[in-house]
């Protein structure tokens, strides 16, 4: 007898084939770890796959500078957070982390994220029929409607409030993600992106960050004191001191967004993957799956294990520098091209079976972080880690990966083995491109 169908949305196409190749990561051409030198324009590129060099270079932040490297000599970077070096780039990390706040609604201790999980879930059972008890959809858009919206919240972009606003916004802020990675792209896929960059970039600016910032403008002109005023990008970098231009609040905001949303949604497709394969080996765990500590465990095993983006960090010797790990000297002027993805597989850091997923594994030096170079390292270490991974306060005070990794095994989430998870690879990174999965119908 024919399996009743049912009405499906456009994020619930089924594949009657599985493309999944997760299997064991392995290196490029299955070799070992080594630096080779290519060329930009007319500097050389020294490529380095070790941890101890790769965490050396993104420490040494007065020897290896992030301004003047590719990215920052484009039009996507230039004078942001990531870009810029010294006192510049301290004065506005520091008005960032008003951001960083487990008082805030997106912080460890606020409910966003619960409210805006609960919203789309309930949008997806009110959208979706049922198959045999089961509503079957890709997990990546999922994830994406949930985070982009998340993200709008803390950049500072009002409107983006409920799936419908967010399906619009994503629509226009996937190009701009495209952008900023567009040095990553292939050579021939460049011009077609980075029109659709500048075409989304000024109808986001016009329709949505320029009305945002001028509610806000209003806000600190009002004289409300830190504690009244959003918490968000805008008016943190409105408060800032020295002053920061309109132009590059926009830009500083568009490099949030690039940063805030694709690794979260891809990172957290791979923790719901790796956890539920480990739990089908190690069924002893599944009593854990609602403790802080095991599943921040398990969320930062997946962290080290993968790297959806950007598969290298780019720093340039601002002199002739010789590495305290191993010797090598790096001429000035050169660009480093760190492969965090590599340096986080090093079996003499994280043990012979670094390729394989571990959410006990502890790096044979205790100064190692567990999710190893993920958040980078260094002065440039990302702005974000506080509000993916939360390891304070009582059991309800959790990071945004940790908070969505309880909320989908709560709801039983598991892979549709009838679906399609797909997966993109290149040197340095890879991601699901889609990856369906069932829950359970409400009851």
């Amino acid at each position: 007898m024919a399996q009743p169908q049912g009405r499906r949305s456009p994020i619930t196409r089924r594949a009657t084939a599985t493309t999944s190749d997760r299997g064991v990561i392995r290196r490029p051409e299955g070799g070992e770890m080594a630096e080779s030198t290519t060329t930009e324009g007319s500097r050389p590129v020294v490529e380095l796959t070790e941890y101890r060099e790769v965490e050396e270079i993104l420490r040494r932040g007065r020897d290896f500078l992030a301004g003047g490297t590719v990215a920052e000599s484009s039009e996507f970077a230039h004078g942001t957070l990531v870009a810029i070096d010294g006192r510049e780039h301290l004065s506005r990390r520091r008005a960032l982390m008003r951001m960083i706040n487990p008082s805030r609604p997106w912080g460890a201790d606020g409910t966003l994220m619960d409210e805006v999980f609960a919203d789309n879930l309930a949008h997806l059972e009110a959208t979706v029929e049922p198959v045999d008890g089961l509503l079957h959809f890709d997990l990546v858009e999922f994830l994406r409607g949930i985070i982009w919206r998340f993200t709008a919240s803390f950049v500072g972009i009002d409107g983006v409030d409920s799936p419908e606003r967010t399906s619009k916004f994503v629509s226009l802020a996937v190009p701009l993600v495209a952008g900023i990675t567009i040095q990553y792209m292939p050579e021939d896929q460049r011009p077609t992106a980075l029109e659709k960059f500048r075409v989304a970039r000024t109808t986001i600016r016009e329709e949505l960050f320029d009305p945002s910032l001028e509610r806000r403008r209003t806000l600190v002109a009002s004289g409300l004191s830190d504690d009244e005023l959003p918490g968000d990008l805008l008016t943190s970098l409105l408060k800032a001191d020295p002053p920061v231009a309109d132009d590059l609040i926009f830009t500083e905001a568009v490099q949030l967004l690039a940063a805030s949303v694709n690794n979260p949604v891809l990172q957290a497709t791979f923790a719901i993957d790796d956890l539920q394969r480990w739990l089908d080996e190690h069924p002893e765990d599944r009593a854990k799956t609602g403790e802080r500590a095991f599943l921040n465990a398990a969320v930062k095993e997946t962290l080290r294990l993968h790297r959806a983006t950007r598969p290298f960090l780019s720093r340039r010797a601002a002199s002739d520098v010789t590495l305290e790990s191993t010797g090598r000297v790096i001429p000035e002027g050169t660009l480093v091209a760190g492969y965090l993805m590599e340096a986080d597989h090093d079996k003499a850091i994280f043990g012979d079976d670094t390729e394989s997923y571990n959410p006990h594994r502890t790096p044979a030096d205790p100064k190692v972080a567990h999710f190893g170079l993920a958040f980078g390292a260094g002065p440039h270490v990302c702005i974000g880690r506080p509000m993916l991974l939360w390891e304070q306060g009582n059991e309800t005070s959790q990071g945004a990966l940790t908070k969505l990794l309880r909320f989908l095994l709560a709801r039983r989430v598991r892979r549709d083995p009838n679906g399609e998870q797909t997966m993109q690879r290149e040197r340095g990174s890879h991601r699901f491109s889609r990856y369906d999965v069932t829950i359970p119908v409400s009851s």
